[in-house]
């Protein structure tokens, strides 16, 4: 036939890709599979006892979901290839030539998303999740001057450079010279063989359904299930659970994902009495606070201090003579404030912990991008803001963060101040990479205070600090108290030099909240201003809990609280009962406004309550939502997973008692009811207002 030569031609470009594509899918499975073995043998808890063929389990279905995402990466480019073939011989020659720079460029990404969630790993003892889009929402030169002094950057970066040239020069190796066509027959067989073979890969099963995030769960044990998903996988989830917080135009999305069609059905879950209408619902959504005598007569000062990295676990190995990780704060946390040690941060990271904090809100992030232009009834400040209070945002980083200058504004703080307004009046202030150190947040703290008491002005002040953080950096004047990182033992999951670093920063942070407590005494503030600090998320890298028997600890912080004795009003602490970052505001509101419009958010810690939980929104077991208390714990509250305790561990519970799935079912219909709330106020109309 006069066209069989071209004919073969095109044949043997398509013939070339197709070796090449299957080589190198071979050789990145194979890399992601040498990765997650490094992952086992470098982060797996020195606690860790599971069978063999539950690490088995783990690396053959990660193999197929490497399968699967290399696959989905190639596949595409074959076929088009394919389609190509009837065309003029250049164009498939062409379609060739850049072959290999999209090889090339998978097999970066690839690389590069393996060697991240190694480290990602080893920090958030965990794969990468939706955190990881931090490194543009937050300072993202802070977070790239922590990689280059904490990572070594030069070395990954002439590593990946050398995997990928291997990776590529394996691909191309023994390229076959051009040889006569099989023929149309032969060659239409392997071509129907690949591509089958690939879309049957790419669906990760020849079954009815495909390979999804739900066969992940090879084990009962959570280290073992996170070996499970490679970089690329794992940043392929990461990117959903991103898509799935953006906030759709259906109000009742969140409350049907937990099992209410309306919020109605919600409302009769709580045991709601007269709430048959949407507007009924949401004016039980609003609450008053008793009468406070103490207030009406002189309006206290409320402070309130989410630190930084403040994890509640490595309070367990606090020891006064040889591990002192509290300095000045441990009278405070110890004999004159209340401490609660069954506390649950409301995310685990600090802008969720915060948005959590101050919003209430399920959804997160809440107040950057457009829905930051909304004023949202939930808001934790604006009780204040109508009570006349002067209320500021201090934070010793960037006032910029993450939009906070703009976004707390519109929800009622007066100013929002960071390092240069702490600088201004404190030009001798040092710092590190995220801005300056925790003495000089809280000196600036002390000195708004007693100017606004002098002028008899009441405020509300919120802290945010940065000091315990990587770099792990505290001021060259400061004197460390006795620290002993041996005495962690095998909690300690870094190496000794690291874990001394993180110990030290806990304990300088801790200590200037100490120093800041003794100052306000001194000057008589104390009597008439009510405290509260907390821990935006656990103390990363230090320690080692990625099971779910250690659930209360992977989301623990401490609560502490000064309520002054005449804002009690004879009320007493319920330090022993769960809590969470949800009850905080409630409980200043409780005490420090009389008879006051609040929102319906969490409750009252110096009020007994029967059966009390934590309730958070944090992201576990696949989905958001956490609830523990007394009678065991629940995660994923849209498909709950159920634990029971043993011997003060939780395990996984396949028949829970009847009181752990009423309260599931309660949790369920708070969440639900909470991202109703802040669901329709964020799409209250078409446009978003412009800043």
């Amino acid at each position: 036939m006069p066209n069989e030569p071209m004919t073969t031609t095109r044949w043997q470009h398509w013939r070339e890709m197709n070796r090449q594509l299957w080589r190198l899918g071979l050789i990145a499975v194979v890399t992601l599979a040498l990765m997650r073995f490094a992952l086992w043998q470098l982060e797996a808890p020195p606690s860790l006892d599971v069978p063999a063929s539950e690490i088995a389990k783990a690396f053959w279905m990660g193999l197929r979901f490497d399968a699967k995402i290399m696959a989905t990466l190639l596949g595409p480019w074959l076929l088009v290839a394919t389609a190509l073939l009837p065309l003029p011989r250049v164009v498939i020659a062409s379609w060739r030539r850049l072959w290999l720079v999209w090889a090339i460029v998978i097999m970066v990404l690839v690389n590069l998303l393996a060697l991240i969630n190694h480290f990602y790993f080893s920090f958030y003892q965990g794969p990468i999740n939706s955190l990881i889009f931090g490194l543009f929402e937050d300072d993202t030169r802070a977070v790239l001057q922590t990689i280059w002094s904490d990572y070594p950057f030069i070395p990954l970066v002439i590593a990946l450079i050398g995997m990928t040239g291997t990776q590529i020069v394996l691909m191309r190796h023994g390229r076959r010279r051009p040889r006569p066509g099989l023929g149309w027959r032969r060659m239409g067989l392997l071509a129907v063989v690949s591509i089958v073979a690939l879309v049957g890969l790419g669906r990760g099963s020849l079954g009815a359904f495909p390979l999804r995030e739900m066969h992940m769960a090879v084990s009962s044990n959570a280290f073992v299930n996170d070996l499970v998903p490679s970089g690329p996988q794992a940043f392929y989830l990461a990117w959903g659970e991103r898509e799935v917080s953006q906030i759709d135009d259906d109000p009742r999305s969140g409350l049907k994902r937990y099992g209410f069609a309306t919020p109605m059905e919600a409302a009769a879950a709580l045991g709601w009495s007269g709430a048959e209408t949407p507007q009924a619902v949401s004016e039980h959504m609003s609450d008053k606070t008793p009468a406070v005598t103490a207030a009406e007569r002189r309006p206290p000062h409320v402070v309130v201090s989410l630190m930084e990295s403040w994890g509640r676990p490595p309070l367990d190995f606090d020891d006064p003579e040889r591990n002192d990780l509290l300095g000045r704060l441990r009278p405070w946390l110890e004999k004159k404030a209340d401490y609660f040690p069954h506390a649950l941060s409301s995310g685990n990271g600090t802008h969720p912990s915060l948005e959590g904090l101050l919003f209430d809100t399920p959804i997160t992030p809440l107040t950057q991008g457009r829905y930051g232009y909304r004023q949202y009834s939930t808001s934790a400040v604006a009780p204040y803001e109508h009570a006349g209070y002067h209320t500021v945002f201090l934070t010793s980083g960037s006032a910029h963060w993450r939009n906070l200058d703009g976004a707390l504004k519109r929800q009622g703080f007066d100013e929002v101040l960071g390092e240069n307004a702490i600088r201004e009046r404190f030009p001798e202030a040092q710092g590190s990479t995220w801005g300056l150190f925790d003495e000089w947040m809280f000196r600036y703290g002390e000195a708004l205070l007693k100017e606004a008491d002098a002028k008899g002005e009441k405020v509300l002040l919120v802290m945010l600090s940065i000091t315990n953080h990587p770099p792990y950096e505290i001021p060259e004047s400061y004197e460390t108290g006795p620290l002993d990182v041996s005495s962690l033992g095998d909690a300690l999951a870094v190496s000794s030099e690291l874990g001394s670093s993180i110990l030290e920063t806990y304990q300088y942070a801790n200590d200037s909240m100490g120093g800041f407590l003794d100052d306000l005494e001194a000057a008589g503030l104390m009597d008439h201003t009510l405290f509260a600090a907390t821990g935006d998320h656990n103390t990363r890298s230090l320690m080692s809990y990625p099971d779910a028997e250690n659930l209360f600890d992977q989301f623990g912080v401490p609560i502490l609280m000064w309520v002054p004795p005449a804002y009690r009003q004879g009320d007493e602490a319920q330090i022993d009962d769960w809590t969470s970052h949800r009850d905080i505001f409630p409980t200043l509101w409780a005490h420090s406004l009389s008879e006051s419009r609040i929102p319906w958010v969490g409750r009252d810690l110096y009020t007994p309550m029967a059966s009390p939980a934590a309730l958070t929104f944090n992201y576990q077991d696949g989905g958001e939502g956490v609830m523990v208390s007394e009678a065991g714990a629940v995660t994923n509250l849209a498909d709950p997973t159920y634990y029971r305790w043993s011997n003060g561990l939780l395990e996984s519970e396949a028949a829970p008692s009847d009181a752990l799935r009423e309260q599931a079912r309660r949790a369920q219909a708070r969440v639900g009811l909470e991202d109703w709330r802040i669901r329709r106020e964020a799409v209250a109309t078409e446009e978003s207002p412009k800043p």
